[in-house]
């Protein structure tokens, strides 16, 4: 093992690299994995988003796992074995900002599909058996 290290260390001496070719592929497969996270912004506030995000995660057929609020902040699991991690939080008065992580690495087409069914369930208005339209999650539990 010592004249197997020796020999690689000679090999990269004499080649004129410096261990960097040896270390690149194991930070790049760090850098995929923080990078693995879809970000979109919005000019609504976190409520509706929050509600819009529920309503199109139920209208892909994923199920709500973890539904959990901290001030403006929420994050949401969706989907079978924690599949989607979504994460919604306020940047600036009417600024929200969207995150979502499928699966451990990311998968950007999906992240994209998820988003559309959120901007196409923004102008979706609830409204309960009397025609009055609802607040909250009264509807979406």
């Amino acid at each position: 093992m010592k004249k197997l290290t020796l020999s690689l260390l000679f090999l990269v001496v004499l080649i004129g690299c410096g261990p960097e070719i040896l270390i690149a592929p194991i930070i790049n497969g760090a850098v995929y994995w923080l990078e693995g996270e879809a970000q979109k912004y919005y000019t609504q506030d976190t409520d509706v988003l929050y509600r819009a995000t529920k309503r199109a995660c139920l209208e892909l057929q994923h199920s709500i796992e973890t539904d959990e609020h901290e001030e403006s902040n929420y994050y949401i699991v969706a989907g079978g074995n924690n599949r989607f991690k979504i994460k919604i939080r306020q940047v600036e008065k009417g600024i929200t900002e969207v995150r979502i992580r499928v699966d451990f690495m990311g998968d950007k087409p999906y992240a994209e599909l998820i988003y559309k069914k959120i901007d196409d369930q923004l102008s979706v208005i609830n409204f309960d058996e009397h025609g009055r339209p609802t607040r909250q999650n009264r509807i979406i539990q």
